[in-house]
């Protein structure tokens, strides 16, 4: 304004409100990995994939190289979450007081300086980069205490154990350790991480993600056939423990080392954080277990005993499975994305051994396709266990997978259960069918060769990210069924006939055509009797929902009167128009009811009743001569 004192009117023209702000509307894709830095279990969205790799560091770690790949892919509307590292922590503060970093990496304890007055009973705690004060407890005035939480703080002072540091001279926690009676334990950047400890990681991490709104979830370096104490025979789960690291301290064992398996789990959340009990023998007892509460081998953090049953079958595709179901019924619908293990080698007999053999199917007496011995369980590829099912046999303990009772039921599948494990009891919907959700994730046994600013060379890897950036890519309805699969080279050729074969499974793969690289199929891994086998049905039932979801939103905390209910119906009719006139759907009704009973409770049933528009698989063609 040019005056100050003159009365008057001073327009201000202000620029820029008819332009209209750049959303991006495409498929979220969420890539969970390790790096050596960045914020943890904390949703990162990437604008610039060259400002992701400096966060969080592109030469170490699964995440960033994970963030290329499903570029690579097709994706643009990418998340990170970064899992696996910990926080530093300093106790005996005070003689009780623990001091916790909310920042966890392997720095961490040098990132903050501290100062206990012991004999004036305050804590004083500096960002070490800035000397910002970020807590302060100030006993004698509480009311100008100061908490930036950045550092979590818990327990009280109890005897006379003395100062740690000064005023003018605070100690990092690091340096703390051994200070008047201060023990530090340093943060880890999770680079390394057990199967087990990476399977801990995902699972907090899969809590933390409960409310978010994501379209394909992508765990790295995680794969459905993970070595397994469940997949092991007795002898085996025998050799596994002998000389085990786990046999006298309850140690992790080295990644990657040969007794680097997946054991059954007890998981709980206790104070706040959630602890894991690993079985390695199967006898009912932890091999390894936390340090929390009153916690050991044979009691949880309470002190309750623990039970045989307790403990569950711990799978990286069930676990993927389970949360994506969990999150589509109660928050938003999302897919998974999981990779197989790669061949011994690339040499055709390890390629072929890799691949496998199908079992042996027969009918049982009910009419089940079922496989007919222990022996003729198959395998590789085409005899894992979730994949093609397994026959139960007793003379070497190895254990059948169990679908609807049945021992050995042929397709094997992942089935939802009441308690989230495998091995709970199976649910099924209201149509009395088992809740098949194998129709979450797409499993891919494809290997590519990649290439990316995280490694100098060229280098094999599961294609599992690369194809979920191809999905991203791709509108709902139109399958990643032959398309060209950017960005990636083929290891070793297979079979047309084998291709088949894994595709009958439900395995995603790639085939080497004159065009490029293709997806040779793309289903669910769902059983065959799901009605979800195809990903496209899949994605079409999510985009369907999604848009229910967003013109339902509006009519949430609104009365329940006759109109209402009409208009919602309304509302979802012209929804699902705009996706039958997008070739999402070739019919549809819906029917928006509320009994009163229902109205009392304050809730309305959506029946819906779906025909999408399927993708085209196969043109056989007819060919016939004639004479003339």
């Amino acid at each position: 304004m040019s005056f100050e004192n003159l009365p008057g009117i001073f327009p201000n023209w202000i620029d820029g409100n008819l332009q209209i702000a750049s959303v991006n509307e495409n498929p979220v894709v969420l890539v969970l990995g390790t790096s050596p830095r960045g914020d943890t279990e904390t949703l990162y969205k990437v604008n610039s994939v060259s400002d992701a790799a400096r966060v969080f560091g592109r030469s170490d770690g699964t995440l960033v190289r994970g963030l290329y790949e499903v570029v690579a892919g097709g994706a643009e509307n990418l998340r990170l979450l970064r899992v696996g590292a910990t926080a530093a922590s300093l106790s005996n503060v005070g003689g009780g007081i623990t001091i916790t970093t909310v920042s966890k990496d392997y720095d961490s304890g040098t990132d903050y300086n501290v100062f206990w007055d012991d004999a004036a009973g305050r804590l004083r705690v500096w960002r070490a980069s800035d000397d910002e004060l970020v807590y302060d407890n100030n006993p004698t005035y509480p009311s100008a205490a100061i908490d930036l939480y950045e550092v979590s703080v818990t327990g009280s002072a109890s005897g006379n154990p003395g100062d740690i540091g000064t005023l003018s001279s605070p100690l990092t926690l690091k340096a703390a350790h051994g200070v008047s009676g201060a023990s530090y334990s340093a943060g880890t950047d999770g680079i390394t991480l057990s199967r087990m400890e990476l399977f801990e990681a995902l699972y907090r991490a899969y809590v933390v993600l409960q409310n978010e709104d994501l379209d394909v979830v992508v765990p790295r370096n995680v794969y459905l056939d993970d070595s397994n104490v469940k997949d092991m025979t007795t002898a085996q789960v025998v050799t596994l423990n002998t000389s085990a690291p786990w046999a006298l301290t309850s140690a992790y064992p080295e990644p990657g080392s040969s007794y680097d398996a997946l054991g059954k789990v007890f998981a709980q959340e206790y104070e706040g954080e959630w602890y894991f009990w690993w079985d390695m023998d199967n006898d009912g007892v932890a091999e390894i277990f936390p340090s929390a509460g009153s916690a050991s081998a044979s009691t949880d953090a309470n002190g309750t005993a623990l039970e045989a049953a307790d403990f569950h079958e711990a799978n990286f595709g069930y676990q993927l499975a389970d949360f994506c179901y969990t999150q589509s019924e109660d928050n938003a619908e999302m897919i998974g994305v999981i990779g197989m293990l790669p061949p011994a080698s690339w040499a055709l007999k390890d390629v072929s051994n890799w691949i496998g053999e199908l079992p042996t199917y027969t009918e049982d007496s009910s009419g089940n396709s079922v496989i007919s011995a222990a022996a003729d369980n198959g395998s590789g590829l085409l005899g894992n266990k979730w994949m093609a099912g397994r026959k139960g046999n007793s003379s070497t303990g190895l254990p059948g997978h169990i679908v609807s009772g049945i021992d050995g039921l042929a397709y094997g599948g992942f089935i939802a259960t009441d308690n989230g494990w495998p091995d709970g009891s199976q649910q099924e919907d209201r149509n009395e069918h088992l809740i098949d959700i194998g129709k979450y994730i797409s499993v891919v046994g494809a290997q590519a060769v990649l290439a990316n600013p995280t490694n100098p060379t060229s280098y094999a890897a599961s294609g599992a990210s690369v194809y979920a950036g191809l999905i991203a890519s791709l509108p709902a309805n139109s399958a990643p069924t032959n398309k060209l699969q950017p960005g990636v080279r083929l290891p070793f050729r297979i079979s047309v006939a084998k291709l088949d074969s894994l595709a009958g499974l439900g395995y995603v793969m790639f085939q080497r055509k004159t065009k490029g690289i293709v997806v040779a199929d793309a289903p669910t891994a769902s059983r065959p009797d799901s009605d979800y086998q195809r990903l496209t049905t899949v994605r079409i039932v999510k985009a369907t929902i999604d848009a229910i979801r967003n013109v339902g939103d509006k009519f949430i905390g609104e009365p329940i009167t006759g109109a209402r209910l009409a208009a919602l119906e309304t509302a979802i009719n012209q929804s699902l128009v705009k996706l039958q006139k997008l070739e999402f759907l070739q019919r549809f009704q819906v029917a928006v009811t509320s009994t009163p009973t229902q109205q009392v409770q304050g809730k309305a049933d959506v029946e819906m009743i779906l025909v999408p528009a399927f993708e085209l698989r196969q043109i056989t063609v007819y060919v016939s001569l004639a004479a003339q």
